[in-house]
C-alpha cells in the first residue's frame, strides 16, 4: 500500500500531544491485515494516516457541535479508499474518540469486511475499543441507487454522544456525482479527498472541490493512493 497526504506540512507537532499507538493491538484473525493500523505503530502507512487525523483534528477545533463527522470523498480508488478508511478509524479511536465509520458505497460496501463483519448493517462493534462500522442499508433493485440521498449528519447527531465523531466514506461515480455527494455532506465538519495517483484527472478533482466549497464543507487536504 503506498499513502500520500498532502493535508499540509504543520500537522506532526499537534499529533504529538495525542497518543499515537494502539492501546490493545487487536487479536489475529479479527481484523483484516490490511488494517495495519490495529497490528502495527509505526509502518510508514499508520505514521501517514496519524497525519491526516491530525489535520481532521485540528479543522474540529474550529467548530463548537458536539460530535464531528469528515468525509473521505474517493475518485478512481474504491479499495484504497476502504483501506484509508479503516485505518484512519482505529487511528481516530486509539486517539480516544468513539469513532463510527460509515461506508457510504452501499452498492459494494468494502469497509465491514475488513473488520469481520456484516456488509450493510448498522453500528456494529469492532475488535477496536472504541470503534463501530456502519452500513447504509441494502442497494436498490438495479444496484445502482445513491446512499449519498440519505442524510448522514442527521443519522449521526441523533446517535452521538459528546466527542463522537463520524467518518463517512464515499465514491465519485458516474451515477454517484459531486452535487449528490455534497448534498448529503451538507454539515460536515472536514473532507479529505482521496484520488489515485498519476489516474485522477485534475479536472474531476476540481470540479469536486468547486462543489464542496459551494456547499460550505471545509476542504482538510487531499491524499494520493
Amino acid at each position: 500500500m503506498r499513502l500520500r497526504s498532502t493535508t499540509g506540512p504543520a500537522t506532526a507537532g499537534f499529533d504529538r500531544d495525542t497518543q499515537t499507538g494502539p492501546t490493545h493491538a487487536a487479536a489475529p484473525g479479527s481484523v483484516d491485515p490490511l488494517v495495519v493500523a490495529a497490528y502495527e505503530t509505526e509502518t510508514p502507512y499508520i505514521v501517514a494516516a496519524r497525519a491526516i487525523r491530525s489535520s481532521i483534528l485540528q479543522t474540529y477545533a474550529d467548530n463548537d457541535r458536539g460530535s464531528r463527522a469528515c468525509a473521505l470523498i474517493g475518485i478512481d480508488c474504491d479499495e484504497a479508499l476502504a483501506v484509508l478508511a479503516a485505518n484512519l478509524g482505529v487511528v481516530m479511536a486509539q486517539a480516544g474518540s468513539q469513532t463510527v465509520i460509515v461506508d457510504a458505497n452501499r452498492a459494494h460496501p468494502r469497509i465491514a469486511s475488513l473488520f469481520q463483519l456484516a456488509d450493510h448493517a448498522e453500528h456494529q462493534v469492532t475488535a477496536i475499543p472504541g470503534l463501530l462500522v456502519s452500513g447504509t442499508g441494502t442497494a436498490g433493485h438495479n444496484g445502482s441507487e445513491p446512499s449519498e440521498r440519505r442524510s448522514l449528519i442527521e443519522q449521526h447527531d441523533a446517535i452521538a454522544t459528546s466527542g463522537s465523531q463520524m467518518i463517512a466514506a464515499t465514491v465519485v461515480t458516474a451515477t454517484n456525482g459531486a452535487t449528490s455527494i455534497a448534498d448529503a455532506l451538507t454539515g460536515f465538519d472536514a473532507a479529505v479527498i482521496v484520488i489515485r495517483k498519476h489516474f485522477t484527472k485534475r479536472n474531476v478533482v476540481r470540479g469536486l472541490i468547486e462543489v464542496l466549497d459551494q456547499h460550505g464543507i471545509p476542504i482538510t487536504g487531499t491524499v494520493l493512493v
